[in-house]
């Protein structure tokens, strides 16, 4: 799947390039926000010298309600890795969820938020200073959109 998108973003550049003058003149300037007409997921965190809170929001800016299908209870998994790519949290680890389908309808221009606290201290093992990661994947399926992921930094001091 990576060297999929690898190989369309090369292609993508290599057609970009092959840009006359002429055409650069006619292309329209786009500057700010550009609004995608997609359904995108964000991960944002704030952390405290105990936890970190984890704040993950999905948008639908599509022009249609998106129904999303969950395989279980769990509608995202997150995972903490430090700066070396170690793996120090991950939310599904001994946790269970219920085994049944679950449903979200997401109207347009709508969006759902959920929280999560990380209590560093109870993580099993020493958290050391330094940048950490949080990647966030959406469990759930929808027609239409593709798998979904959000990253965010932060900073442990001590």
């Amino acid at each position: 799947m990576k060297k999929l998108v690898f190989i369309m973003l090369g292609l993508l550049f290599l057609v970009g390039c092959g840009q006359t003058a002429e055409n650069k003149d006619e292309a329209e300037e786009v500057s700010g926000d550009v609004e995608t007409k997609e359904v995108q997921l964000a991960v944002e965190t704030k952390e405290s010298p105990e936890s970190v809170q984890i704040n993950i929001t999905l948008k639908n800016n599509t022009d249609e309600e998106k129904n999303f299908e969950f395989s279980s209870g769990q509608k995202y998994e997150i995972i903490i890795t430090d700066q070396n790519g170690a793996e120090v949290y991950k939310y599904s680890k001994g946790r269970m969820f219920t085994q049944a389908l679950q449903y979200l309808k997401l109207p347009s221009g709508e969006s759902q938020t959920w929280q999560e606290t990380w209590d560093k201290k109870s993580a099993g093992n020493k958290i050391e200073a330094g940048e950490y990661t949080v990647t966030v994947l959406l469990t759930g399926k929808a027609e239409g959109v593709k798998a979904l992921e959000a990253k965010d930094k932060f900073i442990v001091t001590e």
